[in-house]
């Protein structure tokens, strides 16, 4: 049984001859709300159907990968039956800002202080910052405009200077040697027999210049803007069809396919039930509101972007040694799944 090399998705027909469920071509990576129309035009895509020679030499892989087979594999093994199943893996991609403020202070050093007077502390989200390339994540931390102020330092209350916490404050702590040591006469190379040792946290001063004002007196302290950009991502697969309810769906999660559709744009829409299943649209609508309800007033949506990838699946029935086995052929890298083992596989070797 030959099948053909390529498989046309095409909008609105729903079986292909090869038994392969189409679907519709959308818009590529870079369209936007102001672009014209989507070219809906069928579009051919290659590496979504397994052929007759994919499905044996695939098999022939795996048989051989797993028992004690003769190089003789592939000519015993003859495909009686391919069915093809694709399916296919929806992602929903929502590319997110959020923002919130924090409190936050460093040493004042004598920098120019932009406080209240200048002006009321904009809205959260009234302050322009850059983007990033989208779908790329990464953070920005900024001062709040107008929300500046200079206070005395409250560790060290502007004295410069703390109580050591090694020592403290006495510039020197006890010894660790022992009284045996001191009992017979010997002098502790540490402490020299004194039994006290200087502190060399503080050298022996007892204070420490400030951690927090690093010895200025004085704190700056304002509002920071934390600005994060994420990418929200759900994905999901069509179910096979009842008969082949069987195969798990959790393989396909480790296998490739090919790209039909990619759209993105600056918010997109829960598909029509038109347009794809009524099963896919409700699904895609959950995936929406999931996305929307993640994003509360200190999280944006910025971009959305949905892509539809097609993933080869054949149902292969084959001879091999003179009976009739079945095994599935799934991904573009041509895996195998077979439900069972068949002892007719096995040489009689063990294997340890």
């Amino acid at each position: 049984m030959q099948l053909p090399q390529e498989l046309t998705i095409c909008l609105g027909a729903p079986v292909c001859d090869t038994g392969a469920t189409v679907m519709e071509q959308g818009a590529n990576s870079d369209h936007s709300a102001q672009s014209g129309p989507r070219d809906r035009s069928p579009q051919t895509y290659r590496n979504v159907v397994i052929t007759d020679q994919m499905a044996a030499d695939a098999i022939q892989r795996y048989v051989s990968s797993r028992f004690c087979c003769s190089s003789s594999t592939g000519e015993e093994l003859v495909i009686k039956e391919l069915t093809q199943i694709p399916l296919y893996r929806y992602r929903l991609e929502s590319f997110t800002e959020t923002r919130h403020n924090e409190k936050t202070s460093k040493p004042y050093t004598g920098q120019r202080i932009d406080g209240p007077d200048r002006g009321d502390p904009p809205q959260l989200w009234d302050i322009v910052v850059q983007t990033p390339n989208m779908f790329h994540e990464g953070s920005k931390r900024l001062p709040l405009p107008h929300s500046a102020v200079v206070k005395e330092c409250h560790k060290c209350q502007g004295r410069k200077r703390c109580k050591c916490t090694g020592c403290g404050g006495s510039g020197q702590f006890r010894c660790r040697c022992s009284s045996r040591q001191r009992s017979k006469n010997k002098r502790c190379h540490a402490c020299s027999g004194s039994g006290r040792r200087r502190c060399s946290k503080c050298s022996g001063r007892g204070r420490k210049v400030c951690a927090s004002c690093k010895g200025e007196g004085r704190l700056l302290h304002y509002q920071q803007l934390n600005v994060s950009w994420k990418t929200l991502q759900s994905e999901f697969l069509s179910k096979p069809p009842a008969q082949e309810s069987t195969f798990p769906l959790s393989l396909l999660q480790k296998v490739s396919g090919e790209v039909i559709l990619k759209d993105d744009d600056m918010m997109l829409h829960p598909p029509a039930t038109s347009a794809e299943s009524s099963e896919t649209a409700n699904a895609f609508e959950t995936v929406f509101q999931d996305h929307r309800k993640s994003c509360g007033s200190s999280c944006h949506i910025l971009r959305q972007r949905k892509t539809v990838e097609v993933i080869p699946v054949a149902r292969v029935q084959y001879e091999y040694r003179g009976q009739i086995l079945s095994s599935h052929v799934y991904g573009r890298e041509h895996r195998v799944y077979a439900k069972r083992n068949p002892n007719v596989l096995f040489c009689g070797c063990s294997v340890m």
